[in-house]
């Protein structure tokens, strides 16, 4: 058993031991910020002279300032961090931390560069998608005039959402984040957001085109925007093959009762929309 004194003796000694590491560590860090700082500047005045003010006039520097972000400063400061960071990697290394602590810590420590890389990917990526699908419907706008604008919306959305989940998928990968999690909440996320952009668009050029079905249009928006929520959900719990046949039949279920329901109505509707289309050439 040793004693109080040969206790503190090695405390002591590993302390000492440690001196080294931590004062190189100190170092590391202290030239990190520095040149992450410097470099992170440079960048910025280099972007804001030669690069910011003609990419203003681009849909990707609209989007950004429509967001309030500025070019210059946002891939500045993404630099400063990245740099930062894997000086605090270095840095890290050179402390010799011992225990679960220790290995929580150089695990932490070890993961910022990604975590700074998923951010800049979802930051710069999400910019891009919107002002790419921007920029594409307003091509397809001018091609196909206003007549159109209702399906020019509807492939402006499906493309921004398809965008989305790209860079969403390459920033999760980037992160590590675990797919098995991930990438079925991102499939039923996708598909809701899809059907429910389909379901709007496609009603609202129906009603456009075909005032007299407007009363039915919601009924059957409802019915359709339903469907698709169910099987966002079933693609969401898809590792969860009891939640999702679960949910599967309950959709199923649900929406065979709704268009039981719906049949009647529609077949009402209907007749009173052909009734009313009858009507109005004897008026004129």
């Amino acid at each position: 058993m040793p004693t109080p004194e040969e206790l503190v003796s090695r405390l002591w000694e590993q302390l000492v031991a440690m001196i080294p590491g931590i004062i190189a560590a100190i170092i590391w860090i202290i030239l990190g910020v520095i040149v992450g700082v410097i470099v992170g500047n440079i960048v910025a005045k280099v972007l804001r002279r030669y690069v910011e003010r003609p990419l203003s006039l681009t849909p990707f520097g609209k989007t950004l300032t429509a967001m309030g972000l500025e070019f210059s400063e946002l891939i500045g400061g993404l630099t400063k961090a990245f740099i930062i960071s894997i000086s605090l990697v270095a840095a890290i290394s050179y402390i010799p931390l011992g225990g679960e602590a220790g290995e929580l810590i150089y695990g932490v420590v070890s993961y910022l560069p990604y975590l700074i890389g998923g951010i800049a990917v979802i930051t710069l990526g999400l910019v891009l998608a919107i002002s790419l699908a921007r920029y594409i419907g307003s091509l397809l706008s001018t091609g196909f005039g206003e007549r159109y604008r209702s399906l020019v919306s509807l492939i402006e959305n499906l493309l921004l959402v398809g965008l989305v989940a790209i860079v969403l998928t390459v920033a999760f990968t980037l992160l590590k984040l675990p797919s098995t999690l991930i990438y079925p909440l991102l499939v039923g996320v996708t598909a809701i957001a899809i059907g429910v952009i389909i379901v709007i668009e496609v009603f609202k050029t129906i009603t456009e085109a075909h005032p007299d079905f407007g009363k039915l249009a919601p009924f059957l928006q409802f019915l359709v925007v339903f469907v698709f929520i169910f099987v966002g959900l079933s693609a969401i719990f898809s590792e969860y093959t009891a939640v999702g046949d679960v949910l599967r039949m309950l959709s199923i279920g649900i929406t065979v009762a709704f268009a039981v329901v719906l049949i009647p109505v529609a077949f009402y509707l209907v007749k009173k929309v052909l009734i009313e289309a009858e009507r109005k050439p004897s008026k004129e």
